[in-house]
Protein backbone atom coordinates (compact mmCIF):
# COMPACT_ATOMS: atom_id res chain seq x y z
CA UNK A 1 0.00 0.00 0.00
CA UNK A 2 1.59 3.24 -1.20
CA UNK A 3 1.23 6.20 1.12
CA UNK A 4 1.04 9.76 -0.26
CA UNK A 5 3.78 12.17 0.90
CA UNK A 6 1.38 14.28 2.95
CA UNK A 7 -0.03 11.21 4.68
CA UNK A 8 3.46 9.84 5.23
CA UNK A 9 4.53 13.10 6.87
CA UNK A 10 1.54 12.94 9.22
CA UNK A 11 2.18 9.27 10.04
CA UNK A 12 5.89 9.90 10.62
CA UNK A 13 5.20 12.83 12.96
CA UNK A 14 2.65 10.82 14.97
CA UNK A 15 5.00 7.83 15.17
CA UNK A 16 7.99 9.94 16.23
CA UNK A 17 5.94 11.69 18.93
CA UNK A 18 5.11 8.29 20.44
CA UNK A 19 8.56 6.76 20.02
CA UNK A 20 10.62 6.29 23.18
CA UNK A 21 13.42 4.14 21.76
CA UNK A 22 14.52 2.24 18.67
CA UNK A 23 16.45 -0.94 19.43
CA UNK A 24 18.56 -2.35 16.59
CA UNK A 25 19.34 -6.06 16.48
CA UNK A 26 22.69 -7.51 15.40
CA UNK A 27 21.10 -8.34 12.04
CA UNK A 28 20.10 -4.71 11.48
CA UNK A 29 16.39 -4.88 12.20
CA UNK A 30 14.62 -2.35 14.39
CA UNK A 31 12.23 -2.89 17.28
CA UNK A 32 10.36 0.06 18.66
CA UNK A 33 9.33 1.09 22.17
CA UNK A 34 6.41 3.53 22.35
CA UNK A 35 4.85 5.52 25.17
CA UNK A 36 2.65 3.68 27.64
CA UNK A 37 -1.08 3.67 26.89
CA UNK A 38 -0.72 3.66 23.10
CA UNK A 39 -1.79 0.83 20.83
CA UNK A 40 1.25 -1.19 19.63
CA UNK A 41 -0.81 -2.73 16.81
CA UNK A 42 -1.55 0.71 15.36
CA UNK A 43 2.07 1.80 15.68
CA UNK A 44 3.44 -1.40 14.11
CA UNK A 45 1.37 -0.61 11.01
CA UNK A 46 2.76 2.93 10.99
CA UNK A 47 6.32 1.61 11.31
CA UNK A 48 5.74 -0.66 8.34
CA UNK A 49 4.40 2.20 6.21
CA UNK A 50 7.38 4.40 7.11
CA UNK A 51 9.95 1.68 6.41
CA UNK A 52 8.30 0.81 3.09
CA UNK A 53 8.38 4.45 2.00
CA UNK A 54 11.96 5.10 3.13
CA UNK A 55 13.46 1.98 1.48
CA UNK A 56 16.07 1.68 4.21
CA UNK A 57 16.04 -2.07 4.92
CA UNK A 58 16.35 -4.52 2.03
CA UNK A 59 15.49 -7.76 3.80
CA UNK A 60 12.33 -9.24 5.27
CA UNK A 61 11.84 -9.29 9.04
CA UNK A 62 9.26 -9.00 11.80
CA UNK A 63 8.54 -5.52 13.14
CA UNK A 64 8.02 -5.49 16.90
CA UNK A 65 6.46 -2.55 18.72
CA UNK A 66 6.01 -2.64 22.49
CA UNK A 67 5.01 -0.22 25.22
CA UNK A 68 7.59 1.08 27.71
CA UNK A 69 6.52 -1.41 30.37
CA UNK A 70 6.49 -4.27 27.88
CA UNK A 71 2.95 -5.12 28.96
CA UNK A 72 1.65 -4.78 25.39
CA UNK A 73 3.32 -5.55 22.09
CA UNK A 74 2.51 -6.26 18.48
CA UNK A 75 4.39 -7.90 15.64
CA UNK A 76 3.96 -7.38 11.92
CA UNK A 77 5.77 -8.94 8.98
CA UNK A 78 7.79 -6.55 6.83
CA UNK A 79 8.65 -7.65 3.30
CA UNK A 80 10.94 -5.15 1.67
CA UNK A 81 10.61 -6.04 -2.00
CA UNK A 82 11.82 -2.55 -2.93
CA UNK A 83 15.21 -3.74 -4.12
CA UNK A 84 13.35 -5.59 -6.90
CA UNK A 85 11.59 -2.46 -8.15
CA UNK A 86 12.58 -1.74 -11.71
CA UNK A 87 13.53 -5.30 -12.61
CA UNK A 88 10.33 -5.82 -14.58
CA UNK A 89 10.88 -2.62 -16.54
CA UNK A 90 14.45 -3.59 -17.39
CA UNK A 91 15.95 -0.77 -15.33
CA UNK A 92 18.44 -3.07 -13.63
CA UNK A 93 20.79 -5.24 -15.63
Amino acid sequence: MKVENQDLDRITRKFNEALVETIWSDSGTPSYVIKEGLNPEEYSKMAKQILEAEHVIAHDFTIKVSTESGSQSAKLEYQSGWFLEGLGAGEVE
